[in-house]
């Protein structure tokens, strides 16, 4: 029971700026009585400006936010506002929670809302990268392998065995790749993103390592990895995927030290965030052939720009930040958020909070 929050929950006025589903947004509005206000990001050229921003938050008592910053500034300048969920897995990259904790105001977030899609793209990137997908599926669409189609035999009528050529410069022996059964991945985090990652990856009988200071290596065995040191993984992995949040610790985590400690066979892969990699040392390693390929779907910069230099070499894979973009998300973080705004408002404990303190303990502006 939440002993020191109470709300009148009768018509507060929520600001929306995330993308919610239609169910989420008929109980926010008809079941719990919310006065809803619905700007989507999905429907806008991107986020509001900080001032737009602070303006249609007057009077605003519960915000779901999705990409806009809410800083000490944005806190300090608006008076009403009771509660925030932020339906990301990380709700400090745009949240001051320690702001919002000093005012007494609960941040709710949705960890795990997009850990499975997340772990699918992952290993459909290794994949791609490993058998060339995405690389044939490039040159067969710029003109590089067409030519004369190879069919039925001139004699007898016979159909022969179909091939698009087995000889010196056809695809099939200029892309020849790795099966993943006996290879061994390197998983770099194992949250819950992580441990999906490991399941699939038993399913190709890969071999699994894994370093995670926060994970102990019991828990580790139960999902079939073994827990090693940073430069152990390095060293002992074919496959090398990031999945860990930036934070102080992680930030540089990979760089040309831990390259250089891999193999020149290593394919590395990455759907966490650009700043955890030294992404210049990774780029040297591949333009110098000390890496057989990448597959990425974050960077420094986002978009990456035209003329990036990965771009240019054909043993890189690229996406565009699409790794948690599954259509199952958005309904996964609605629910999360909704169930804990409705837990609150009926003085229960939710149970995905960024800072449970404000739930026991009196915090200066709690709104009593």
């Amino acid at each position: 029971m939440n002993a020191t929050l109470r709300y009148d929950t009768k018509s507060m006025k929520t600001l929306i700026t995330s993308n919610m589903n239609d169910d989420s947004l008929y109980r926010l509005e008809n079941d719990i009585g919310l006065d809803v206000e619905y700007h989507p990001i999905a429907e806008r050229d991107g986020r509001f400006p900080p001032e737009e921003f602070i303006d249609r938050l007057d009077g605003v008592e519960i915000l779901i936010v999705g990409f806009e910053g809410v800083s000490e500034e944005v806190l300090d300048a608006v008076d009403d506002l009771r509660i925030i969920a932020c339906p990301r897995g990380g709700p400090d990259a745009n949240v001051n929670i320690n702001a919002a904790t000093e005012r007494g105001i609960p941040v709710l977030y949705a960890p795990g809302r997009n850990a499975v899609s997340v772990a699918d793209f992952t290993l459909g990137l290794i994949l791609a990268a490993a058998r060339h997908i995405a690389h044939s599926h490039h040159l067969l669409h710029t003109g590089s392998y067409t030519g004369e189609p190879q069919s039925d035999s001139a004699s007898g009528g016979e159909r022969e065995d179909v091939t698009w050529g087995i000889a010196k410069g056809s695809p099939y022996v200029e892309l020849k790749g790795p099966e993943l059964a006996n290879k061994t991945l390197g998983i770099v985090g194992l949250g819950a993103i992580g441990k999906r990652v490991a399941q699939r990856a038993a399913g190709f009988d890969m071999d699994l390592l894994g370093f995670d200071p926060y994970v102990d290596a019991e828990q580790m065995a139960e999902w079939g990895v073994e827990k090693v040191g940073i430069d152990d993984l390095c060293r002992g992995a074919d496959v090398v995927t990031v999945h860990t949040p930036v934070t102080d610790s992680t930030r540089g985590l990979i760089g040309a030290e831990e390259f250089d400690l891999m193999a020149d066979s290593t394919y590395f892969i990455n759907t966490a965030r650009g700043a955890i990699i030294d992404q210049d040392a990774l780029l040297a390693e591949l333009e110098a052939g000390t890496l057989r390929g990448a597959a990425l779907d974050v960077y420094d910069e986002e978009p990456l720009p035209d003329d990036h230099p990965l771009l240019e070499l054909s043993n890189v894979v690229t996406t565009p930040h699409l790794a948690g973009a599954a259509e199952e998300v958005i309904d996964r973080h609605s629910k999360m958020v909704t169930d804990d705004i409705e837990a609150l408002l009926n003085e229960g404990t939710p149970k995905y909070i960024a800072n449970d303190e404000v739930l026991t303990a009196e915090a200066s502006g709690d709104g009593d």
